[in-house]
């Protein structure tokens, strides 16, 4: 059987079942179809005309629109590259290493790389259908804005495509040689380097401040655009898309079909590529990571007692009021998410950016001795840790109780009833990432400047929606579970985890609106320098934000724990 047979064969086996998938979905849940569909439409109506208002004032600026408009552009498609491999690693990388059907789909008679070639093409299926979606507005307003006719649609889905399919193969190559060569001692040198490449990026930043603030607009404009070179590399795929765009939106036929045919022969080539590096690495790594086992030293390490670990259990059982059963299900909970790189590692690549940003909110080169700015600056930080929350809960939170699996019923015989688990999750998972939150929005209001009610202000509504948004997670994903799938990218795909996005995006909205009335008030009295806000309105604020939290985070949690208690699980294993 040849590569491509097997690869056909596998492509009809999951595309029958996705058929029977979708048809089940929309004959068996019409109303969650529908809204579903609604939000998506309303979400690409919004995007469009909020991408053509900036759009049209950017090119409206003298001298520099078209400029900024271009470089814009290069900007957004080297970020959809990045976003495109780490999603693809992560998707492929559970189905091709951490699948329970791959122990029998290795053994049967089909050549290892139809395998991988099969898993990266569903993998960029699952993870390229958000892009399109995000994608398809922007490229509408790209065409109102450079006036395009009807064929500039025609003329840049296929180089999208292109994309999409390179990003794919990248990822499985990194993905391979990555299980296939590394080593513990290899993240060591890779963290110091990280380390350094941090400091270097300080003085960068530190210098085009001073630029900014020194008034100069074009030495500012320089700095604006020496930072987005690398954008333009013209050996980045993003690139020839940028390039295809800009030659399409201007009627250049024959640079925008070279730059297509371009891309279609890198992504033909990296199809190719992938499997060469599949036949020669993809057994070699998959075996490595079926047989790795912990070493000698290690067994006699655990087998020996630690009587200071004991004591130091206990006493942090006592102190958070757990009994024993309890605190080995936080213990379990906490060692399973140490035990997944991808958990860990996408977290920690959130957060950190998060923190860089908040650390440099006054050096973004607005006159933040306005209160206007100080305001707009202050919410829009609260509303990027919030989406990026929603993001965390959303990818990780909602299919935690899904990703128990068929082994539910061992934590039905435990000492703890199901509904003091989903307790203890949710308790876990808000009071960390309210935590993590908190510590955000303090280092960005101390950036600022903000006055110490207002920091309060900001962290007290923080706090507030984290809870929110990991009880509403959870209880979705209790409501809704998925005990047949055990790729949490898969679940988060299906309509339960889209509903979750959907809940997530409209309780932020509406929290950040509320949150908006006690600054729109003071900028109201006063639009010249700051006073103090009136505490009433902030309070009454906070207490809209509370009621909000009750309606989307405590009600769902109030359902999914009465459907624990009557063990409606069961009928699902």
């Amino acid at each position: 059987m040849t590569t491509a047979s097997a690869t056909w064969l596998l492509a009809r086996a999951h595309g029958r079942m996705l058929r029977h998938k979708l048809r089940f979905g929309l004959r068996e849940n019409r109303l969650l179809s529908a809204t579903v569909a609604g939000f998506l439409g309303l979400y690409s109506l919004a995007a469009y005309l909020l991408v053509a208002r900036g759009l049209e004032f950017m090119m409206k600026l003298p001298l520099i629109g078209p400029l900024l408009t271009e470089r814009l552009v290069f900007l957004l498609f080297f970020f959809f590259l990045v976003m495109l491999v780490i999603s693809n690693a992560t998707i492929t990388g559970m189905s091709l290493f951490r699948r329970k059907d791959m122990e029998w789909q290795i053994a049967l008679p089909l050549p290892p790389r139809s395998l991988v070639l099969w898993k990266t093409l569903e993998g960029m299926l699952l993870a390229s259908w958000g892009l399109l979606l995000l994608s398809t507005p922007i490229l509408l307003a790209l065409a109102q804005s450079y006036k395009a006719d009807a064929k500039f649609l025609l003329v840049v889905l296929p180089a999208l495509l292109a994309l999409v399919m390179i990003a794919a193969n990248v990822s499985t190559w990194l993905l391979i040689i990555l299980v296939r060569w590394s080593r513990r001692w290899m993240w060591k040198p890779l963290v110091l380097i990280l380390v350094l490449l941090l400091v270097r990026t300080l003085p960068i930043w530190q210098s085009s401040v001073e630029t900014f603030n020194s008034g100069d607009m074009s030495a500012s404009l320089n700095q604006i655009l020496k930072h987005t070179e690398i954008c333009m590399h013209p050996l980045l795929p993003s690139s020839w898309v940028a390039e295809t765009i800009q030659a399409a939106a201007r009627g250049i036929s024959e640079r925008a079909l070279f730059f297509n045919l371009v891309l279609l022969a890198n992504a033909l080539m990296s199809i190719l590529i992938t499997t060469r590096i599949a036949s020669a690495f993809y057994y070699p790594a998959w075996n490595r990571i079926m047989s790795a086992a912990p070493g000698a030293g290690s067994k006699a390490k655990a087998a020996a007692p630690r009587p200071q670990s004991s004591a130091k259990n206990h006493w942090l059982r006592r102190m958070l009021g757990l009994d024993r059963a309890s605190f080995a299900l936080l213990v379990k909970e906490v060692r399973t998410f140490l035990r997944e790189p991808v958990q860990w590692g996408q977290t920690a690549i959130i957060f950190g950016l998060l923190l860089l940003y908040s650390m440099n909110l006054r050096k973004l080169g607005y006159d933040l001795q306005s209160p206007f700015w100080i305001t707009v600056v202050s919410h829009l930080n609260l509303l990027v840790c919030c989406l990026a929350l929603s993001t965390l809960t959303t990818r990780f939170i909602y299919p935690q109780f899904s990703l128990e699996g068929q082994r539910l019923w061992i934590l039905g015989l435990s000492p703890l009833p199901l509904h003091r688990v989903l307790a203890l999750k949710l308790r876990l998972s808000a009071s960390v990432l309210a935590l993590v939150m908190v510590t955000l929005v303090v280092v960005s209001g101390f950036s600022l400047g903000l006055p110490g009610q207002r920091i309060l202000f900001f962290s007290a509504s923080i706090l507030l929606m984290s809870y929110g948004l990991t009880s509403l997670a959870l209880s979705l994903g209790a409501l809704v579970p998925n005990f047949r799938e055990s790729n949490p990218a898969r679940i988060v795909s299906g309509f339960g985890g889209t509903v979750c996005l959907i809940a997530s995006f409209v309780y932020i909205v509406g929290g950040i609106v509320l949150l908006l009335i006690p600054s729109w008030q003071n900028l109201r009295q006063d639009a010249v320098t700051l006073v103090r806000y009136n505490t009433q309105i902030e309070l009454a604020a906070l207490a809209g934000v509370a009621l909000l939290t009750v309606v989307f985070g405590a009600l769902p949690y109030f359902f999914a724990k009465r459907q624990t208690k009557n063990l409606e699980y069961l009928r699902h294993l």
